[in-house]
């Protein structure tokens, strides 16, 4: 009874959610701020538009020419979006009311049902925006995790399909749950250490002639302020010996080369000491204290109010022993960022979504891959052919054929587009590079894989080597063929982005991930994942065409056989 009281809960909760929508007006930060709310703004803004180039952007000018009023279609598009929402999370609440009864009554459809739950719950989180609504993004989150409580509780709940999208939801809720930990810790986990020993005075000159009469050990001040007072340590090139006997303060050093980072065992020390600043030491102790852990037992001053005072020495200091910065929104984004990304345009005010532009690159890099894949496929085969069947031909080249596997790609790929040119067929060369080693190792070991009793009977047979190859080789060597093969399709669509870059072709996903990666910000750092997407849809692609034509020829080849 368990896991049907949890499925219930999950109704309540989803009920509760689409009454919260219910509540929303159209310019609620939840509906504006969520990603389809976000597609309707770059609508409207294309609505306005005289010649919109886009097809999205020629719907929705006929639409406001039909209307003739912008404010009116701005409420109509916004509402829709707030009853999809509606409709979402009242489908999700019934749903689970019917998980429930399955549960209970042990119903022969409860996978399928399982699957299109977790399907639904997942969309939320592609489409919530956590800033705009946190409450629901986070029950969205909770809900998740409940329901596979409830796949672990009910096993008969599973199949190879479920289990699949169990798998995804994990690793999804996983991705939000960790940012949302990591959010609440402020990116970090630190233990508090005790704040600098030091004393301030009114002025740096005050501070400079305590250290020159030995009543103070260092001073830390701004660096600009004190090149202009005291020769470095060590002299630098930069000034003269004459400028540097020049400056006021002969008998004072201040340290150019400093440690500036502090650690306990390997854990960092925050705040570190600020660029801007150095120490100033009486010259006789020039070098003597070159690292800030060195700085803790020593009288230090500072001029009150300073740089120094305020924004290093004042400051906190903890020991950091967790830095979780790597899971903040610009190193790893919400799911709802990069799909908005997704949906919005490339640049700002576009005329065409990412989407668009990604999946047109995307097709562009899959026919160079399909291209390479195919070159590496058949060199690949026709290698392990002759291998399979010349032992003295196999020594001999099967080594050159993996010390080519040793040469970076990156050194590789340059090279072969100043030998054929920066044109599609230099970036199929290079991915066939990736391709055909896997190919040629498998189907020398699959033509070599029959026993000698199968071989003897096709010689008993007066069979020549074409047929014992056709008949018996080919047939007992798919299985080993197909496996380098799904291996080879994704290993060429990563040669043929690879190769884009040297060759500077724009068309493709290789230019688009250049592009978004060289401008790492809030804005950008979304796109770049939804290219990362784009290509490891491609690549999923590929592999699941290459499994389909491999069932296909394995079925053929049994019932021939």
């Amino acid at each position: 009874m368990l896991p049907v009281a949890m499925v219930f809960l999950i109704a309540v909760w989803q009920f509760s959610i689409a009454s919260s929508w219910l509540q929303n007006r159209e310019d609620a930060p939840a509906v504006t701020e969520s990603t389809l709310g976000q597609l309707v703004l770059w609508l409207l803004e294309q609505a306005e538009d005289e010649e919109p180039r886009s097809l999205l952007g020629q719907l929705a000018r006929a639409r406001f020419e039909e209307t003739g009023d912008l404010e009116k279609l701005t409420i109509q598009l916004l509402s829709a979006v707030c009853w999809l929402h509606i409709v979402l999370s009242t489908g999700n609440c019934f749903l689970a009311l019917a998980i429930a009864y399955a549960i209970w009554r042990n119903w022969q459809r409860l996978p399928v049902a399982m699957a299109i739950l977790i399907l639904a719950n997942g969309a939320h989180l592609f489409l919530y925006s956590p800033a705009a609504s946190p409450w629901l993004f986070q029950s969205i989150i909770a809900l998740g995790w409940l329901i596979l409580v409830i796949l672990f509780l009910h096993p008969t709940a599973k199949n190879r399909i479920v289990a699949f999208l169990a798998i995804v939801s994990v690793l999804l809720l996983g991705w939000e749950t960790i940012k949302l930990a990591a959010e609440l810790l402020d990116y970090r986990v630190t233990r508090p250490l005790p704040d600098w020993q030091y004393e301030t005075r009114a002025d740096l000159t005050s501070a400079l002639d305590q250290l020159a009469a030995g009543e103070v050990d260092i001073v830390i001040a701004d660096r600009r302020l004190l090149d202009d007072l005291m020769p470095p340590h060590p002299a630098t090139d930069r000034q003269t010996e004459e400028e540097r006997n020049a400056l006021p303060r002969q008998e004072l050093r201040y340290e150019r080369v400093f440690n500036r980072s502090e650690r306990y065992l390997f854990f960092p020390v925050e705040p570190a000491v600020l660029p801007r600043l150095s120490i100033a030491v009486r010259a006789a102790d020039a070098g003597r204290w070159t690292s800030t852990a060195d700085l803790r037992s020593l009288k230090m001053v500072t001029d009150e109010g300073s740089f120094a005072d305020e924004r290093y020495l004042a400051e906190p200091r903890s020991l950091v022993l967790l830095n979780l910065r790597i899971f903040n929104d610009l190193n790893l984004p919400h799911l709802q960022s990069i799909a908005q990304a997704f949906l919005q345009p490339a640049r700002r005010n576009g005329p065409f979504l990412l989407i668009s532009i990604l999946s047109g690159a995307g097709l562009f890099t899959l026919s160079e891959a399909a291209l390479g894949f195919a070159i590496g496929a058949a060199l690949g085969f026709v290698l392990g052919t002759i291998f399979a069947h010349s032992p003295f031909l196999e020594r001999s080249l099967l080594p050159f054929v993996v010390a080519s596997q040793t040469v970076p790609i990156l050194a590789f790929a340059p090279m072969v587009v100043i030998w054929l040119g920066a044109s599609a067929v230099s970036v199929a060369v290079i991915a066939a590079y990736l391709t055909f080693f896997p190919v040629t190792i498998n189907t020398l070991r699959g033509l070599l894989s029959p026993s000698p009793i199968a071989l003897e009977l096709m010689r008993s047979y007066a069979a020549s080597r074409l047929e014992t190859l056709w008949k018996l080789r080919i047939p007992a060597a798919l299985p080993y063929i197909f496996t380098a093969l799904k291996v080879s399709a994704t290993a060429s669509v990563v040669g043929a982005i690879i190769g884009e870059l040297p060759s500077g072709i724009s068309a493709g996903l290789g230019r688009a991930i250049l592009n978004f990666s060289s401008d790492y910000s809030l804005v950008s750092t979304p796109k770049l994942w939804a290219s990362i997407v784009t290509a490891a849809g491609i690549g999923i692609l590929f592999f699941v065409t290459v499994s389909l034509v491999e069932g296909r020829a394995l079925r053929q080849a049994r019932n021939v056989s």
